[in-house]
């Protein structure tokens, strides 16, 4: 757009108030149809940002003597009012593009400081959209069937957890399976191990080195780490099935089976140091006490307590009406003991004598026979049962809290599990399936 120039002559008679209405349409024939001076200057002066210059503050008389002294010595008339387009001041210009610029940048800064501003003054909850608006984690208050793993082909009888927390598990299909349970990719075995005979139960002594009691009356040693075929030692002495292991220390184990009796080895030199007589029946189930002591459960519907330094049967505790399938000792030093009478017994040490134990409690709400017990917590156990339930326990009411279903046939085998934030346990069946039992760790448990 070019300047704008004009003759100020007219301009005098617009600031009179006297002029009369003619005289103003006659000046105002004289400019130009599209805008009058004023608006022009106003569009100017907004195109360009460029304020007036102090000069334009000049009284008006001041600048009338001055266009009139240019037109008697013939100068130009100059629109001072527009410096931007009469370049009378290029450096003045340039600096106040840069000024503008930095007017500008300024500005950014100060909105963004304001905007800091504003989020540091906000509430938490208002500074954090993320956490806001995530899902909140569900706790699983109850145990909860998480996994399955399928793979053998008759009944699964026995069941481990080994120091890599792997699980080990055996069955009548004379094999043994090592399962990953942390891999949840894959429900496949990691090895597979051929047996001579149906597996009743495992357990590793030292570092992937598994003892298996079988029904052909051994208790097989197998090395994990090796591809061998054949097991590494074949300890011999019982004559039928072997039902029972338990680690004692370092260096000795125990075995029990139907022949009804107990047997202590020395793992290392292959030897039996030691054993204890006295059910007339098989022995179904044999656990270590925190005492040292032996506790034993029969088909001759007894439970023996044994001093293994002596030698002998201490205690026999009488009052199921059949078979006694399992004993677990709980953290308070209490006996349980579960029954083919369905039932499930407690036993108490006397406070007279620690060594005595009496009954105290029995449940019964299993449907069938309670062959196996754990313990994942101080104040809760669980019972797997032939009814093909398993059911969790609160110790200080004993009253079931809980009863898990899914498998179809007899549970034979519950043991607890080492899981990082979790509680867990396992379940081996007669349906031939393995299931992972899980719920998380709630902040008031211990």
């Amino acid at each position: 757009m070019g300047c704008y120039q004009e003759e100020k002559k007219p301009k005098k008679n617009m600031n009179v108030q006297e002029t009369n209405n003619d005289t103003m349409q006659s000046q105002t024939k004289q400019i130009p149809k599209e805008e009058k001076p004023e608006e022009k200057k106003e569009i100017d002066k907004k195109e360009n940002k460029i304020d007036l210059p102090d000069a334009s503050k000049e009284p008006l008389e001041q600048k009338e003597m001055d266009i009139k002294n240019r037109e008697i010595v013939n100068e130009p008339i100059q629109d001072n009012y527009n410096l931007k387009n009469t370049n009378l001041n290029p450096i003045s210009e340039k600096r106040e593009n840069e000024s503008i610029e930095h007017e500008n940048e300024k500005e950014k800064e100060k909105e963004k400081e304001e905007l800091n501003q504003n989020n540091n003054e906000k509430p938490l909850e208002e500074t954090s959209p993320i956490i806001r608006n995530e899902v909140p984690k569900i706790i699983i208050k109850d145990f909860t069937n998480t996994r399955t793993f399928f793979g053998h082909t008759e009944k699964v009888t026995a069941l481990t957890q080994l120091n890599s927390g792997k699980i080990a598990s055996g069955g009548y299909d004379n094999t043994i399976r090592i399962w990953n349970i942390y891999d949840i990719a894959r429900n496949d075995e990691d090895k597979i191990i051929e047996e001579n005979g149906r597996i009743f139960v495992l357990l590793e002594f030292e570092e992937n080195k598994l003892l298996c009691g079988t029904s052909e009356n051994l208790i097989n040693l197998w090395d994990l780490n090796s591809d061998d075929k054949e097991c590494e030692y074949s300890f011999r002495g019982h004559e039928l099935w072997v039902n029972c292991l338990i680690k004692i220390d370092d260096n000795r184990f125990a075995s029990a089976a139907n022949d009804a009796k107990i047997k202590v080895w020395d793992y290392y030199s292959r030897n039996c140091l030691l054993e204890l007589i006295g059910h007339t029946d098989c022995i179904l189930c044999l656990i270590l006490l925190q005492n040292g002591k032996f506790c034993s459960g029969s088909a001759d519907k007894s439970i023996k307590i044994w001093d293994k330094e002596i030698e002998q049967c201490t205690q026999t505790l009488y009052g199921h009406e059949k078979w006694v399938k399992c004993v677990f000792e709980l953290a308070d030093g209490i006996i349980i003991s579960g029954s083919d009478d369905n039932s499930i017994k407690i036993w108490q040490p006397q406070r007279e004598n620690e060594n005595n134990y009496s009954l105290i409690h029995t449940i019964k709400e299993h449907t069938h026979s309670v062959r196996t017990f754990c313990q994942f917590d101080k104040k809760h156990f669980a019972s797997g049962s032939f009814d093909s339930t398993i059911k969790i326990w609160e110790i200080e009411t004993w009253n079931c809290i809980q009863t898990l279903t899914g498998h179809n046939s007899n549970v034979i085998c519950v043991i607890n599990l080492r899981m990082k934030g979790k509680k867990a346990i396992a379940s081996c069946s007669n349906d031939k399936s393995i299931r992972l039992w899980e719920k998380d760790i709630e902040p008031d448990e211990n």
